[in-house]
This record gives structure tokens, C-alpha cells and sequence, in this order.
């Protein structure tokens, strides 16, 4: 086997300042220099600015920057930048700037492709819109009682789901479409690549008013999305940073080429070998370990246990894991102060 890394990257490139505080070093993917040092150049309503505070968003990324004022101008957009850049400031930004509160009806629709994530943009919508009185926000995925959806769809200025419940719902008249005016695909790619969701969104999608607004994020623009994009958008704006370059500048990336055995369990022995050698030669403090399969996962967790390196295996079919996927939340977001209460009551209710 043999191992490589990416070579580093230049010095104009990997730059990075230190906000005035102190805290985290911002690389030039998500700092602009001599940019705005606030949010209040974009005119965002108060409590969306004071919510922005709150939530440790001080200063705008490239791409908040260059997407907020668009998104609040009413325009479609395709907004394709980097994970990591603050693309979920985006969209949560304009969608709450856009709320009318004195009305009950839900007027922003929100499409995740995965539970998880749409648990965590609740979790920042609610975080930046601890300002907004009387804001709801829900989510809505499988898993939970439809009366329940039900209930908290009477008042309900948010919704943010996955394609199959949002589409049971508006089926059984629990979501009124009639007041939608954004429509927000997060993680594009993956919510229109082929074989997935585009049947239930094209659905949606036609359920939803004609006037209404519509927003795609996503990190890469292949050529499949942007054919599947043309059914919804007319003449949309797009927002591309860095599109040839999807990786972070203050990232260091590397792999490890193993071998390929025909038994699928000598190559995974293989891997946590290899996996061991590379906790045991360099410090950390966390680390998170992904795998396709939630057998593995558990079964690496309790090698890794075993051998010195205590691990859990985080996954979506226990209420225990995803409190301990909280407990991981709370402690890597830092300064950041991201309002995790929600994804806790959710957690508690599923």
C-alpha cells in the first residue's frame, strides 16, 4: 500500500486571519478581505441581524455576501459554493428576512434529502431566528406521528422536510401550499440526481404557487442538475464560487490506498488496521469515522473500543445515538453557539 497527500497549498492561497476576538482562522474561501466586517451592509431586518450575532455569524462569507442581497431581491437562484462556506446562512437568512409573522400560514418550503439535514437546517433557522417573536419552524421527516405534523402544521412559518413526508402531507391537506412564496432545495445535486427524488419534487413542486420563489444550494453543479433545474427555474442567477475547486482551503486531505480482497471482511480488516496505526500516530482530540453501512460502523466502533480508542456508533436508528450525536454537535460547534434545543425535542419526540 502506499499513501499520498495533497500537496499544500500555496501561501497567497492558504492564508488565513484571525477574527479580532480570536477564535477560529477564516481561509480565503470564507473570508472576504476588505469586505464588510458585519452583516448590516446587506439590510437585513433587525432581529435577523441581532439573531445573526446571537448565533456567531459576525462577519459574511463570499458567498453570503454575493447571495443574501440577490435571494432578498426576490430573484431565483443556484447557489453553488463549497461545504463548509456557509451556504445554510444563506438560504436561513433569506428565508427569514422574508417571513411575515403576523400571518399563520406557512410561506417558506424547505427540501433536505436526508433527515439529518434537515434536522440541522431547522437547528440554524431557529438558532439565527431567536430574535423573530413568534417564528415556528418545523421539521418534518418519517418516523414521526402524522397527527403530530399535523398539529404543528396549524401554525407553521417554515417547514423544512424530507421529499416523501412534505409530499404525504400536502397529500392529506395537512400543508397548505396556497401561501408558499420560497421554495428552497438544499443539497441539490443530491435531491435531483437520477433514481432519487425527482418524481416527489416534480410533485411538489406542482402543488406549489406559480409565483413563487425558488432557491437550489448545492456544492457541485454537474450537468444532470442543471438539465433538472430548467424544469423550475426561468433565467435563475447563479452564484458559483470556486466551481472547479470544491475543496476547503484550510483542509488537509489525504488517502490511504489498500488493497482489494475478493472477501469484503479481509478489506475492512484491512482498513481498521490501517485506521488503528493512523489514531495511534496522530494527536487528537475527536474524530469522526464514516461508513456506508450501519453493521460496520458498529461493529468498527466496538473494534476501535476494544483497543484502546473509545468510540459510538452515531446513527438514525436509535433515539440514544442521536443524543449522543447532539452531545458531538454541542461540543464541535465551539463558539459558534448553534441552538441545539430543538434537534434535542425532536430527538425526545422520535
Amino acid at each position: 500500500a502506499s499513501q499520498s497527500a495533497t500537496p499544500p497549498a500555496p501561501a497567497s492561497q492558504s492564508a488565513a486571519a484571525a477574527p479580532p476576538g480570536g477564535g477560529r482562522f477564516r481561509t480565503r474561501d470564507v473570508l472576504v478581505p476588505g469586505g464588510p466586517s458585519d452583516f448590516g451592509s446587506l439590510l437585513l431586518s433587525a432581529p435577523v441581524l441581532a439573531g445573526l450575532e446571537a448565533a456567531g455569524f459576525h462577519r459574511p462569507s463570499p458567498v453570503q455576501l454575493k447571495a443574501i442581497p440577490l435571494g432578498r431581491c426576490g430573484l431565483d437562484l443556484i447557489v453553488q459554493a463549497k461545504s463548509g462556506t456557509g451556504k445554510t446562512c444563506v438560504f436561513s437568512t433569506i428565508a427569514l428576512d422574508a417571513v411575515l409573522l403576523e400571518s399563520s400560514a406557512t410561506q417558506i418550503l424547505i427540501l433536505a434529502p436526508t433527515r439529518e439535514i434537515a434536522v440541522q437546517i431547522h437547528a440554524v433557522i431557529t438558532t439565527i431566528g431567536i430574535k423573530m417573536e413568534g417564528l415556528e419552524c418545523h421539521v418534518f421527516i418519517g418516523g414521526t406521528p402524522l397527527n403530530q405534523d399535523k398539529i404543528r402544521l396549524k401554525k407553521c412559518h417554515i417547514a423544512v422536510g424530507s421529499p416523501g413526508r412534505i409530499k404525504q402531507l400536502i397529500e392529506l391537506d395537512y400543508l397548505n401550499t396556497a401561501s408558499i412564496r420560497l421554495f428552497i432545495l438544499d443539497e441539490a445535486d443530491k435531491l435531483l440526481e437520477e433514481g432519487s427524488f425527482q418524481e416527489q419534487i416534480n410533485w411538489i413542486y406542482s402543488s406549489l404557487p406559480a409565483n413563487k420563489q425558488m432557491l437550489a444550494v448545492s456544492a457541485t453543479y454537474p450537468e444532470s442538475l442543471a438539465n433538472a433545474l430548467t424544469r423550475y427555474m426561468r433565467e435563475p442567477t447563479f452564484v458559483r464560487l470556486n466551481p472547479t475547486d470544491p475543496s476547503l482551503i484550510g483542509l488537509k486531505q489525504y488517502y490511504k490506498i489498500v488493497n482489494s480482497h475478493p472477501l469484503p471482511h479481509k478489506t475492512f480488516e484491512e482498513k481498521t488496521q490501517h485506521l488503528q496505526e493512523l489514531f495511534s500516530k496522530i494527536p487528537f482530540n475527536q474524530a469522526l469515522v464514516f461508513s456506508n453501512l450501519h453493521s460496520r460502523a458498529q461493529h468498527l466502533a466496538e473494534i476501535l473500543t476494544s483497543r484502546g480508542f473509545p468510540a459510538e456508533c452515531i446513527s438514525g436508528k436509535s433515539i440514544q445515538n442521536f443524543l449522543i450525536l447532539l452531545k458531538l454537535c454541542i461540543n464541535v460547534t465551539g463558539n459558534r453557539k448553534i441552538n441545539l434545543k430543538s434537534w434535542l425535542a425532536w430527538a425526545l419526540v422520535k
